[in-house]
């Protein structure tokens, strides 16, 4: 009994050393000095990302004269809308395709969302036959190469009349869905159990308790899939320049890619990169605004949806 005594004050007083030298002053500066660390490679890592963006900001606010010096900087000097009017000026149908590119990713970012949605609640709380080996068949078409069927898609969307159709793009982009059914599968999977049970108990179906009760709770991760899914279609070029010939379907980045090569081709003007910087920025801007409002939600479905 003495010695179980004694042995307990023994690991207490080596437990109040511990806390007492991990309060020391010396702990205390050796973590700031972690934290300062961590912050400053942070800084390091984000300035790194940031640069490119910083640049082409400067570079559409530039004039000719200050784009081709010798000695090029991030400060403008004399900031200019130029670009900006140029390029709205020499490309009369920026408009036409930023509509298209707007019809085209809204479709199929909506699209993209209801059926991950239904497909991710069944993978997640309903049993039916070969449940785990669709699923993970969904899974490992992400490791098949888009390109690698492209001739395929492109006979099959011929023969089903899809081709020069912004409906047939639609479709085909919201037909991308093994990574969002994944996200929403964890989404639900991670979600109580109980609030679906006392829906069920209450007299609703299935398809209510999905409706009413697990749907607003999965909100998170609908958000993380329809910002994936519109950042992907918003900025896709292969697929697109292989289905559309029509120029009035093109969307931003076919549209521009050609009002380019026309430019240089027939008219034999060579655009200056501050024209190109401009262009860049009109066409990410929707991306960019769309992540900032929504940026909270995002990051909180992330680690919803994500949580194995």
């Amino acid at each position: 009994m003495t010695s179980q005594i004694r042995g307990g004050a023994a690991a207490q007083a080596s437990k109040a050393q511990g806390q007492f030298v991990t309060s020391s002053p010396l702990a205390r500066l050796w973590n700031r000095r972690q934290q300062l660390l961590l912050r400053l490679v942070l800084w390091v890592f984000l300035l790194a990302f940031l640069l490119p963006f910083v640049w082409a900001v400067s570079a559409s606010l530039k004039t000719r004269q200050e784009l081709y010096v010798e000695m090029p900087s991030l400060i403008t000097l004399n900031p200019t809308l130029a670009n900006y009017f140029y390029v709205l000026r020499r490309m009369p149908a920026f408009l036409t395709y930023f509509q298209n590119s707007a019809i085209v990713t809204v479709g199929a970012t909506v699209l993209q969302v209801v059926v991950a949605a239904l497909a991710g609640y069944a993978f997640a709380r309903l049993r039916f036959p070969a449940r785990d080996l669709i699923f993970y068949t969904l899974i490992l078409l992400t490791f098949v190469p888009r390109a690698g069927g492209l001739m395929v898609q492109y006979e099959l969307m011929s023969f089903l009349g899809l081709r020069n159709s912004q409906l047939g793009l639609i479709l085909a982009f919201a037909a991308g869905v093994p990574i969002p059914i994944f996200i929403m599968r964890q989404t639900f999977l991670n979600l109580p159990h109980e609030f679906e049970d006392a829906a069920l108990i209450d007299g609703a179906n299935r398809f209510q308790a999905f409706l009413l009760v697990m749907l607003p709770m999965a909100t998170g991760g609908m958000l993380v899939v329809g910002l994936f899914e519109f950042i992907r279609v918003w900025g896709e070029y292969l697929f697109t320049l292989t289905m559309i010939d029509d120029p009035r379907l093109y969307t931003l980045g076919i549209g521009i890619a050609m009002q380019f090569i026309g430019l240089a081709l027939e008219d034999g003007e060579f655009t200056s990169y501050g024209a190109e910087a401009a262009v860049y920025l009109l066409t990410s801007a929707p991306v960019l605004i769309l992540f900032i409002v929504f940026q909270r939600m995002f990051i909180r479905g992330m680690m919803e949806g994500l949580k194995l």
